[in-house]
């Protein structure tokens, strides 16, 4: 079964996005982004990779845009090239463009989906990263009117 690293600084939240992956992944969690680099380093070394990390940004210790950019540098000394690394979904309460495009262009991630989410919006941007069948078909219909919370770079 595919593994997911879920990096929250709220219990809760971990739980949420666990929740929402159901029986798809196999969940480790991380509670800030220092915890997070430690557990992916962990993972690497054991040769059990993780096949997807969700994180955070606004957490203390480390954020989530330092933690995903620390995992990426692990990635890049291991020699895991570009086209292989495992696939980041940022999931944060901050909406603005700054914080998109900071979590695309230099932590690294490959979608952005805010908060509060609704689990159909987690799993149509994993369904859109080609990471899982989409299960509910054509989820449209779950973007509040007007607004897509699915952020897909």
């Amino acid at each position: 079964m595919p593994r997911a690293l879920i990096v929250d600084d709220s219990r809760y939240q971990r739980h949420l996005i666990i929740q929402a992956l159901g029986s798809l992944f196999t969940a480790e969690e991380a509670a800030n982004g220092k915890e997070a680099i430690a557990r992916f380093a962990a993972a690497q070394a054991a040769g059990t990779p993780f096949d997807l990390v969700v994180m955070d940004i606004l957490m203390p210790v480390l954020s989530g845009h330092e933690g995903l950019a620390g995992i990426r540098r692990l990635e890049e000394a291991a020699g895991v090239p570009e086209d292989r690394r495992v696939p980041a979904v940022m999931l944060s309460s901050l909406d603005d463009p700054a914080n998109m495009l900071r979590a695309q262009f230099e932590s690294g991630a490959q979608a952005y989906v805010t908060k509060p989410f609704e689990p159909a919006t987690l799993l149509e941007t994993l369904a859109s990263l080609g990471l899982v069948d989409n299960p509910l078909g054509d989820l449209d219909e779950a973007a509040p009117e007007g607004r897509s919370p699915c952020k897909a770079f």
